[in-house]
């Protein structure tokens, strides 16, 4: 499937789950009831939310690792995705909605709607301001703090990650973010990058969390560029006897089996 209909995909399939909300909400008890502490408890709520869909996130992409589970990295990004995906964007989602209507957009383009004018504003500022600026230092020194790194090793570990990780961000969580800021209500849209953001994660952790099964070097080295043999070649017997290890009170025997002969 090409990116444009990916792309295409989710915006329906965000456009149906909008369309289908209060339909799922009057038959499924849990959705209900998980909605009305939304109403009552929206920070608390969606606190607990970013947790919970952090700790699955990471659980996942540690399953594909061959280490022990790494408590200490699921911590770090629990307590990140606690903090920013839980906290600080129940704030930012509808400062973004009320600060950035689209209208110049509109203004510049009139033949594009406004409110598709006002969706790719907002996930313009969030992806290319937000989340370079913001999103990504607090997780690199969050996550670089809780698995001990001093500034230096955590300076070195951002510089190494971010373009990888800002170029997958983009290409995952622009038509996400889109499809958010086009078709879920503000009170929603938390628990719905929540959700996105477990698939996210994993992506996340497998690339920036711990560095699964090394190979040692030397064993690299000899995989890579194993020695060359000839088939069907058979070793000389003089290179066959020097290679193998002398005996201590023993001396090598002749081609016929006797000692050889003194010179």
């Amino acid at each position: 499937m090409s990116a444009f209909g990916l792309t295409r995909a989710v915006l329906l399939a965000s456009a149906a789950l909008r369309a289908d909300c209060l339909a799922l909400g009057a038959a499924a008890p849990a959705l209900q009831a998980y909605a009305q502490s939304l109403a009552l408890y929206p920070l608390e709520t969606k606190i607990v939310t970013a947790a919970a869909l952090a700790v699955a996130g990471d659980a996942l992409a540690q399953l594909r690792e061959c280490e022990p589970y790494d408590k200490r990295r699921a911590t770090g990004f629990v307590l990140f995705d606690t903090c920013y995906r839980g906290g600080f964007q129940h704030a930012m989602f509808p400062l973004i909605s009320a600060t950035f209507s689209g209208n110049a957009l509109h203004g510049a383009l009139p033949a594009i709607p406004l409110d598709v004018c006002s969706a790719v504003t907002r996930t313009a500022v969030n992806q290319l301001g937000v989340v370079p600026v913001i999103y990504y230092p607090l997780f690199f020194i969050v996550t670089g703090a809780v698995q001990g790194l001093n500034f230096n090793a955590g300076l070195r570990r951002a510089r190494e990650k971010f373009w990888p990780l800002m170029s997958r961000n983009l290409l995952f969580w622009v038509p996400v973010q889109y499809s958010q800021f086009a078709f879920v209500p503000v009170e929603w849209q938390v628990p719905y990058i929540c959700v996105a953001g477990l698939v996210w994660n994993v992506i996340l952790s497998a690339i920036a969390g711990r560095v699964e099964c090394e190979v040692p070097e030397e064993m690299d080295e000899m995989l890579a560029t194993p020695e060359p043999r000839l088939q069907g070649v058979v070793e000389p017997m003089a290179l066959r006897r020097e290679a193998l290890p002398a005996e201590e009170g023993l001396q090598p025997r002749s081609l016929d089996g006797g000692r050889p002969a003194r010179s």
